[in-house]
């Protein structure tokens, strides 16, 4: 499927928010990754799994090159640390732009197959961690310190 927006500067802008993405996630997926089940006892304590569902506003994050964004990197490579020496990185990955995007669903019985995204939100889904910590505020905790939650949304779930 080919977007088309009026104004090429956006094309352009989307395009670099899809490479700082797929490289943010690119390296969090490179760390050793921890395969646990989805309840461990440790110590007569039960850990669970969250996922963190990072959405970003394509507009609002840093441009690729500038100071900005390797403050950003930065932070993504200081995050990704702890959460490793915390030993709660479960997996993590970036996901490809939007417009790659199939949306699937099923209406009056007839399976229906659309190009992109299903909503049109300001706010895409760049990507996820999934890690395991013993409650929903030691999840919350990880998930404020995702640097792109000061202009994006990181949704948690278990």
């Amino acid at each position: 499927m080919t977007l088309t927006f009026r104004d090429a500067s956006v094309r352009l802008h989307r395009r670099s928010a899809l490479l700082l993405t797929t490289l943010i996630f690119t390296i969090a997926a490179t760390l050793p990754l921890q395969a646990q089940t989805a309840i461990t006892a440790t110590g007569g304590d039960a850990k669970m799994q969250y996922m963190l569902l990072i959405y970003n506003d394509p507009k609002m994050e840093p441009p690729y090159g500038t100071p900005e964004f390797d403050t950003m990197m930065s932070g993504f490579f200081a995050l990704n640390e702890r959460k490793k020496a915390d030993q709660v990185l479960v997996s993590g990955e970036g996901l490809q732009g939007v417009e790659t995007a199939t949306s699937v669903r099923t209406r009056g019985g007839k399976v229906e197959m659309m190009d992109g995204p299903f909503a049109e939100t300001r706010e895409h889904l760049g990507g996820y961690y999934v890690i395991e910590v013993a409650d929903l505020d030691s999840a919350l905790r990880y998930a404020a310190m995702v640097p792109s939650v000061a202009w994006g949304t990181v949704e948690v779930g278990r």
